[in-house]
């Protein structure tokens, strides 16, 4: 930046000029006596008026004194004051303001010379002084950040880098975004200044860093809060105290921030006049501060009167009386989640009137506002609410287009489209279109890596009125993966995991050519699902190869087909079954869905353990096993990887030999689970409670095989061990009875877990209660029953899967039970 800009004015001998009332100049003697050389004015700033005593006269040179490193062509350009042209002294003042902004001098003047008379003319002559280059820029005293993090930090900020002229604006600013950065990593001490005697003698700028001690938060207090309470008002903050998983980082604009989170919670809940601040308290050496906010809750506001009228149409007759046609006021009001005597929360408000706008766009008022006002009692904590509705016009829906998809078949788009050409246009539709797209797994569903999928209702066409089309648009992603990754179960062992997976898979697009195949342009396009998996283990290896067609010839009926190998070694024998499944299946509205299902295996029991039970003997080598199935699933939970609402239930009848095969025996099952989010704190993290009941059947007696039959134990039943519980064999060596469980023709089991996050979305911690059976028949004798606790750690790269980890003791027990404390579960993707 210019460290001085002054307009100067010379005046030629014979001339007396003021300015402001001061004399300038004045005439230097008798005629024939040379003229006295022009002398300076004082400086005129560029704070006085736009106004100079020789204004209007003609300008004949324009001169620039002092360029060294910038061009005169360059600087002119900057200049608009003209030879042969007037002097307006408000020109020549823009003139001095763009040669400034250039950023290139240190110092500029502007003098107006009055040539002698009789000529009156004037010249302009700029005087520049150039800022000084850069000849380097460094940083010194860093310990804790390495320098490319700070050159990376500054460079986001300003354009500091050597060979460009001094500008204090621009080292000032990377000074505060280097104190910046050390803060956003803990040092909240931290000061960087400029070797300033360094800047002037060579023009390197030199950034001093202090960094101080590392500034952790060890405690976070609240004063003034006694509506709610600390761990009501904790999960709101960024803020963190310093532990394992949080380095406990003290930031202005953080804490800033977490202050207008805790008013934004009170006035969701009703406490409209809440403010909050904070303060930061360093320990004497830096290390450690206690953050405390302090927060004013006001009053509790309640809902005192809700008024509903129309804001009239647009296009209307202003004079005309404005009603409501959809609804009535009093359907508005039932439409409302808020009622009158409830506490008045800004979040309520906005999710009732949004409620509002919902049923308008099931009915195709796709252009519906729903607006509100409040109105405060002034001497009481009481709210009257006003909804004003403009109805607009109600449409149907034309034209579904699609863009966008250049793989995927239309027809594939199209099955997640809900808004239904020639009916009502279903605003709600609408937005469930655009969710299905985003879930489906075959469009880009992430917004730093393209476009989102997109359902936009178009404008009314004039020709067709009360239509409007739909616009759908989308943008393909990969949808392909190669997983690589590791399990640890304590059921199961380790196992290796290399996973193929095409969720765009299409069996009959045959490649032209090696290259397409290479590109990626073969086997795409129909939304079928191909998976190959392998997972060989030191306990149970798995190989799997399976294709989901979702429509089957563009009906409601899906089907999937599998052939696997699987291969199991327990403690008294190993198991090995080839086979395959196919399932024909139907959804029935959004809950409902129901399928068939044919099985055929081959299963060899080997290596079997003389002192095995006789069940196990009794199946030994070789045997084949056919079915048919049947089984019908209902579903309300909100998300299939992580539940936190709903229920699901599921039922399947099972009929063995029904085609063939060494075994004929039915096989009933059930599960009933039902998730209810009991907490949910403002940042969305919900404390769950799951009930999980299963039963299984098999009505005839001593006909099932031994690896056919029911089993609860290690992570299906915590404490006791895999398999652990049940009915005993008798050993066949011997004849006398064993200790070996060879599972049940009846199970049941019930179990409630209480899930409750702990830090963040990262780690939960769990408590349950587990309980059950496993008899010969239908009986509850034998009940056992453990309880325990145990963590969660979602790791969003190691899938959906939380890692698990429980501690699982049982109350109630049978001497033939093999107990397990630990049991635990690790999915770990390479």
């Amino acid at each position: 930046m210019p460290r001085a800009i002054v307009a100067r004015v010379l005046v030629a001998a014979g001339s007396v000029v003021s300015v402001g009332g001061q004399a300038i100049g004045q005439a230097g003697g008798a005629a024939g006596v040379p003229p006295v050389a022009p002398a300076p004015s004082q400086p005129a700033s560029l704070d006085q008026p736009d106004t100079n005593p020789y204004e209007g006269r003609v300008v004949t040179e324009i001169r620039f004194e002092g360029l060294q490193r910038v061009t005169e062509t360059f600087a002119r350009n900057q200049v608009r004051t003209t030879a042969g042209r007037p002097l307006e002294w408000r020109v020549v003042r823009e003139d001095l303001r763009r040669l400034e902004r250039l950023g290139q001098f240190k110092d500029i003047q502007a003098e107006v010379q009055v040539n002698p008379p009789p000529d009156l003319s004037v010249a302009v002559v700029f005087k520049v002084m150039e800022a000084p280059i850069v000849r380097s820029v460094d940083v010194v005293g860093n310990r804790q950040i390495s320098d490319e993090d700070i050159q990376n930090k500054v460079g986001t900020v300003v354009s500091l880098i050597a060979g460009v002229p001094r500008d204090e604006y621009q080292i000032g600013a990377a000074q505060r975004a280097v104190e910046d950065l050390y803060r956003s990593r803990g040092f909240y001490q931290a000061q960087v200044t400029v070797d300033e005697s360094e800047l002037e003698e060579s023009g390197n700028v030199i950034l001093r860093i202090r960094e101080g001690e590392q500034t952790k938060v060890t405690l976070i207090r609240f004063e003034g809060n006694h509506a709610f309470e600390e761990g009501q008002l904790r999960p709101n903050l960024l803020t963190k105290e310093a532990w394992l998983f949080d380095k406990g980082v003290v930031n202005d604009e953080v804490l800033a921030g977490d202050a207008s989170e805790l008013v934004k919670f009170y006035r969701d809940r009703g406490y409209l006049d809440a403010r909050a601040s904070h303060r930061i308290q360093p320990s004497p050496n830096g290390r450690e501060a206690i953050i405390t906010f302090f927060i004013e809750e006001g009053s509790l506001y309640t809902l005192r009167n809700v008024e509903v009228e129309s804001a009239g149409e647009i296009g209307a007759d202003p004079n005309a009386p404005r009603v409501l046609t959809v609804f009535t006021p009093e359907q508005i009001r039932g439409l409302m989640l808020l009622k009158p005597g409830d506490v008045y929360g800004i979040k309520p408000v906005e999710d009732s009137a949004d409620a509002v706008r919902d049923a308008y766009l099931k009915m195709g008022y796709v252009d519906a506002i729903v607006a509100r006002e409040e109105r405060r009692d002034p001497d009481k904590p009481l709210v009257d609410l006003k909804l004003i509705i403009r109805e607009g016009q109600r449409f149907r829906a034309g034209v579904i287009v699609v863009q966008g998809n250049d793989l995927t078949q239309q027809k594939v788009v199209r099955r997640r489209i809900a808004v239904k050409p020639d009916r009502w246009l279903d605003g709600l539709a609408v937005k469930e279109t655009e969710q299905r797209l985003k879930s489906s797994g075959l469009f880009n569903a992430n917004p730093a890596f393209g476009r989102l999928p997109t359902a936009t209702i178009q404008p009314e066409d004039p020709e067709n009125p009360g239509v409007r089309d739909v616009l759908v648009q989308v943008e393909e992603t990969n949808t392909g993966s190669l997983n690589f990754g590791a399990a640890v179960n304590s059921d199961a062992g380790v196992s290796g995991i290399f996973n193929l997976t095409q969720r765009n898979f299409d069996i009959a697009d045959m490649p032209d050519s090696f290259d397409e195949l290479l590109r990626g342009r073969a086997f795409r396009g129909a939304g079928q699902i191909f998976s190959l998996q392998a997972a060989p283990g030191s306990e149970q290896s798995i190989y799997n190869l399976s294709i989901t067609e979702p429509s089957l010839f563009e009906s409601e009926y899906g089907l999937t087909s599998s052939v696997y190998f699987r291969k199991r070694e327990y403690d008294l024998y190993d198991e090995e079954r080839y086979g395959t499944r196919w399932r024909a299946a139907r959804r029935f509205g959004e809950l409902w869905s129901a399928g068939l299902s044919l099985r055929a295996e081959s299963i060899d029991l080997f290596n079997v353990n003389p002192g095995a039970p006789v069940d196990v003997f009794e199946v030994a080598d070789r045997h084949e096993l056919t079915s048919v199935a049947l089984d019908a699933t209902r579903s309300t939970v909100d998300n299939r990887f992580r539940p936190t609402q709903g229920t699901r239930l599921e039922f399947s009848a099972e009929q063995v030999g029904a085609i063939g095969g060494d075994f004929n025996y039915t096989r009933l099952s059930g599960e009933y689970l039902v998730f209810v989010t009991v907490d949910e704190d403002f940042l969305g993290n919900r404390t769950v409670l799951t009930w999980k009941s299963s039963v299984g059947l098999i009505p005839q007696d001593d006909e099932s095989p031994v690896y056919e039959r029911f089993y609860l134990g290690g992570r299906s039943f915590r404490g006791f061990d895999f398999r652990g519980i049940g009915p005993v064999g008798i050993r066949n060596d011997t004849g006398l009875p064993g200790t070996d469980h060879v599972g049940g023709d009846f199970m049941f089991f019930t179990g409630i877990e209480l899930e409750r996050p702990l830090w963040r979305d990262f780690l939960a911690g769990v408590i349950f209660i587990d309980s059950g059976t496993i008899n010969d028949s239908l009986s509850l004798d034998d009940y056992r029953v453990a309880a325990g606790f145990g963590i969660r750690m979602y790791i969003p790269a190691f899938g959906q899967a939380p890692l698990a980890f429980d501690l699982g003791f049982p109350i109630s027990k049978q001497k033939s039970d093999d107990e397990r404390v630990f049991s635990f579960s690790i999915d770990i993707p390479f």
